[in-house]
This record gives structure tokens, sequence and C-alpha cells, in this order.
């Protein structure tokens, strides 16, 4: 509910491992660190430690504690719209620490899984059938027309494999992920995984009577796509009619079914003038809502739909529309940010771009890898003829991928607008017939355009 992260050395970690879901007694772990550390720390240190530990864990909203099992599951919490903004409940989650801390848990994450890949998230393409031709869309519509379902079974067999590597979180998607008949077996299994899921959809196939069980599994968010508050508009983009009311139904009964809902709004010259609605909207129901405005090529190289990507002076209206509007991106936008103004080049230009092959990867419903969602012609290996983990663990194509640096990209070490760049391999790949090296101008001007209005607006607060 707080979306914050911690990272802890290995103390922390074994202090971490003795924390369930279950209450337990403070004594009974006392005394399984205390047969990890022997004789080399006491008890009385271990319980200070250890208290001091979670007390600081519960203050910033990370835990529960209590003088019994009971207390503890009647201070629990699930999420509502009622608690408000859970973030805004503590006002400062830094924590208190003398070891060297990174700038941010991303970089030494990505850093962590450099030296020693770890599959934490997969996004799972369920089906590839869709009930919508948006004219945006990066999945080509022959996909969709030719569409099928991965089984119930199969999908189980991937997330015990998954789950078996120490796999962490989920993402249900399609096609449209509502179109699966085994859409809410497969959400239930994963969470008798406990694994934590998230849900893209469009939500139009969404039936009432799946709401319940969506509560039930704990999601994260669910993500669905809205494109206007105009009818008219968003059906235009959808090519579906009728698909505007039912989404917009659709996402007012999820939120008040307290379920945690967040709206993407690709924009593109159809919609260009509406997205602060869309805000306006998010707001009035306590959800969050968010935009790409560079749009990516269709995954078999086809740039036909870039035809409806904005202009850098419509490009321009939108960054300021968002900077105005969305309260969490110009609270960002006024901050400083020195570490990303000094950032000692050598060691950034050793650093890996993303998670792809890293941390994560896409799953299609024919049980295809490829790299991300957007990436379906790099195709590397295939779980219906190979475990997961194999895959994960020999692939060369993985190898190559995890090779990839800042480094090999020399003219973006160098660029005035590196640090607000969306640069992204996998969109050079699509849109350049399969070159990943290969940077779109579109991208860079974006990049310049975006620091000159981000300037501007924090200057105004000077």
């Amino acid at each position: 509910m707080t979306r914050k992260d911690r990272l802890y050395n290995e103390t922390g970690a074994d202090f971490l491992r003795m924390i369930s879901r279950e209450a337990k007694e403070v004594d009974e772990i006392i005394e399984h660190l205390s047969q990890i550390y022997d004789d080399s720390v006491t008890k009385e240190k271990l319980r200070n430690d250890f208290l001091k530990f979670i007390l600081d864990l519960e203050k910033h909203l990370f835990l529960i504690t209590g003088l019994t099992a009971v207390e503890c599951d009647s201070k629990d919490i699930e999420f509502s719209y009622s608690l408000g903004n859970m973030k805004n409940k503590v006002s400062d989650f830094t924590q208190v620490t003398e070891d060297e801390v990174p700038e941010t848990t991303q970089d030494y994450i990505l850093a962590a899984d450099k030296k020693k890949p770890h599959l934490k998230s997969i996004q799972f393409e369920l089906t590839s059938r869709c009930n919508e031709r948006c004219i945006h869309c990066y999945i080509p519509n022959a996909k969709k027309n030719n569409g099928s379902d991965m089984t119930y079974e199969q999908a189980c067999h991937i997330i015990d494999q998954f789950s078996d590597m120490g796999g962490l979180h989920v993402t249900l998607s399609g096609g449209e992920v509502f179109l699966h008949k085994d859409i809410i077996r497969i959400l239930q299994y994963c969470r008798k995984k406990d694994l934590q899921i998230c849900i893209l959809s469009n939500l139009v196939a969404l039936k009432d009577v799946q709401i319940p069980f969506i509560k039930a599994a704990n999601v994260s968010y669910i993500q669905a796509s809205l494109y206007s508050m105009n009818p008219e508009i968003h059906d235009k983009i959808t090519t579906l009619k009728g698909s505007h009311k039912k989404t917009r139904e659709a996402i007012e009964k999820l939120v008040a079914a307290d379920i945690p809902v967040q709206i993407s709004c690709p924009l593109m010259k159809a919609n260009k003038d509406g997205y602060k609605e869309i805000l306006k909207y998010a707001h009035s129901l306590q959800i969050k809502a968010f935009t790409d405005y560079i749009m990516m090529a269709e995954a078999d190289f086809n740039t036909k739909n870039l035809q409806n990507r904005l202009s850098i002076k419509e490009t321009e209206q939108v960054i300021r529309d968002i900077i105005e509007f969305d309260i969490d991106y110009s609270e960002w936008v006024k901050k400083q940010r020195p570490y990303l103004e000094n950032l000692d080049i050598e060691k950034y230009a050793k650093q890996p771009l993303c998670g792809v092959g890293l941390n994560s990867f896409c799953i299609a419903e024919n049980g295809d890898i490829y790299p991300c969602p957007g990436w379906q012609s790099m195709i590397i290996g295939n779980v219906n003829q190979q475990p997961l983990k194999q895959i994960w663990n020999e692939s060369e194509a993985f190898s190559k991928l995890r090779n990839i640096t800042h480094g090999d990209f020399p003219q973006c070490l160098k660029c005035e607008a590196r640090n607000y760049c969306s640069m992204c391999i996998q969109r050079n790949f699509n849109e350049n017939n399969g070159d990943m090296f290969k940077i779109s101008k579109h991208f860079c001007e974006v990049a310049f355009l975006t620091k000159r209005l981000h300037k501007e607006y924090k200057e105004r607060f000077q």
C-alpha cells in the first residue's frame, strides 16, 4: 500500500527471514537467531537489535507487532480507499543507517542482478486474443485475429517453476486477459503461491461475478486502459463501439469494491487534448493515472502505427499538462535530483539499462519467452520445450542482453539530456528493423524538450 522498499545487509536478511505472514513469538525468533550466531552475539544483544529492527519497520508500515497474535490480526489492514493515500501516513520513509547507501534501491538491485541474475518478475500473456484493435498497439492485429489461450494446467506448471526459482511478482495480461475462461482460477493459484499480482486489462470483458474473487486474491493493482473521457474518442482508438462505457463502468465497480486500480492513458494525436480530464477523473476516484506519449512500433517491425505518434510540438503541450495537473509528477519535478546531475560517468557506463534478462521477462500464451512485452520478435526459448530455469540460466540470447550497458551508447553518456531520456533498446529494436543500438531521433528530441520544460517549471518555485 505504500510501495516503498528497503535494502538490508546480511544481518537484516537474517532478521527478515524470521518474519512471516503468521504471528510469531519474539522469544521463539531469538532462539532461532541464537543458533545462527552461536556464541558470537549474546541473546540480549540479539533481542535488543531485533526489537529495534522490527519497531522501525512497524513505524514505517512494513509490518505489525502486538502483545498477542490476536492483537496483530486486529491491527492488520487491507487496502481501502477510505484509508486515503497510505504514502501520506508516514512523512519520512528514510532508513537510518551507518552503512553506505546507494543512490536508489533500483540501481543497487540492478547491479546485484547483473552479477547474479535473479528472475523476480514475469509478465504472463495468458491469451493472445483481444476484443479491441487499438490503433497504436504494438501487438500486430494478425496475432490477435488468430489468437489462442494457454491452458490452466500449463499456466500452473510455469507458476510452480517460477515460484521455485524465487519469483516474487507476476503480471497477468494478454491480449485481453479477461477473455481467458480460467483467469480467476489462475489468479487464485498465484495467490496460493503468495506472489505479488498485477493485472493489465481494458476491462471490457470483466464480469461482475469475478470482482469478489479479484478482491479476495488481494491484487496489487489492476491497470485499465482509458484513452479519453469522451466516449467517441476512446472508441475511435479502440475501434470497438461501446468500449468506453464498459471500461469506465468496470473501473468504478472495482473502486467500489476497494480493489486498487490505476489508469493507463497512452497519448496520441486522437486524444492528445484530453489527458488533464483523465487526471481529474482519476483524482475524483482517488486512483492514479499515467501516460506514455512516446509510443512504440509494432513487434513485427511495422511502423504504420507510429502515424498516430505525437509531434514534438504536440508533445510539449502534453508534458505541460502533466506537470500542471499531475500532482505526483509536479512534486517530483520540483525536487532536486543531485545524484542524477552528478553521476559518476565511469560507473554509470557499466550499469545495465534495465532489468530485461536480469530479473524479468515475458511469457506468451504459446510458451514463447521474450525479453519484455513489446519485444515479441526476439524469442529466447519456449517453456513447452525447456524448463524455465534452464532457459534463464543457459540462454545465449539472455547472456548477450545482460551484457548491454549504458556504455554501449557513448553518445548518450555525454548527452546533456541524459537524465530526461526514455530511450529503450526494445523500442529501438521495433522501430529500426531489429537494430537495438540505433536510437530514433524522436526519443532524443523528447528528452531535450523534457529537460527544458522541467527547468522552466522548477525556476518558477525558486
